[in-house]
């Protein structure tokens, strides 16, 4: 059958249908194509649901190869605790990815004060680490999300966010991190 014989015959068989079977032709024809369309996001949401429950699995398996602490005397307990920390050659390292996540925000490091303060016979000492950034409110605060995951032993200190009117979309911030050190490795 050619093109214009098969219209004519579609031409037809819709003038037989009448309005009201034309009507429920279209509404079957789209309620068919909602149904495919609900039932491939329904299963892109159960693929990603898989997914989270295989990284919660992973989650709870590295948990249970953890030691358990009330097997471990007090002196073993402060050594597994100490031995969480980097040793002050680290912090270099802890800086660059500082640095990194600023690149990833697009922020400028123009200038950091780096501080060491050790009191007392403290073993752990602290890097106090001061950065004044420049940018919008969510790239900063992306910065110091991303820091501090990268970063298992820095603290945020202090953050004090400054904007010159109301309604200015970039924020002046001065970020105070502390990086945690074992001084007796």
């Amino acid at each position: 059958m050619n093109a214009v014989a098969l219209q004519r015959q579609l031409q037809y068989r819709l003038a037989q249908l009448g309005g009201a079977g034309s009507l429920g032709l279209l509404l079957l024809l789209l309620a068919a194509l909602g149904w495919f369309t609900l039932i491939r996001a329904g299963e892109k949401e159960l693929a990603g649901s898989r997914l989270k429950l295989e990284a919660l699995k992973q989650q709870v398996e590295s948990k249970n190869s953890l030691p358990v602490s009330s097997a471990l005397n007090r002196e073993e307990q402060l050594q597994v605790f100490y031995e969480g920390f980097p040793t002050g050659n680290k912090v270099p390292d802890a800086l660059k990815r500082i640095y990194r996540a600023s690149d990833k925000y697009k922020l400028t490091l123009d200038t950091g004060e780096y501080t060491w303060v050790q009191t007392g016979t403290e073993r752990l000492g602290r890097y106090r680490i001061s950065l004044p950034v420049k940018g919008t409110f969510t790239q900063v605060l992306g910065f110091m999300d991303t820091v501090l995951q990268e970063n298992a032993t820095l603290a945020l200190e202090n953050v004090i966010f400054k904007r010159d009117k109301v309604d200015d979309a970039g924020v002046d911030a001065k970020l105070v991190f502390v990086a945690y050190v074992d001084t007796q490795p």
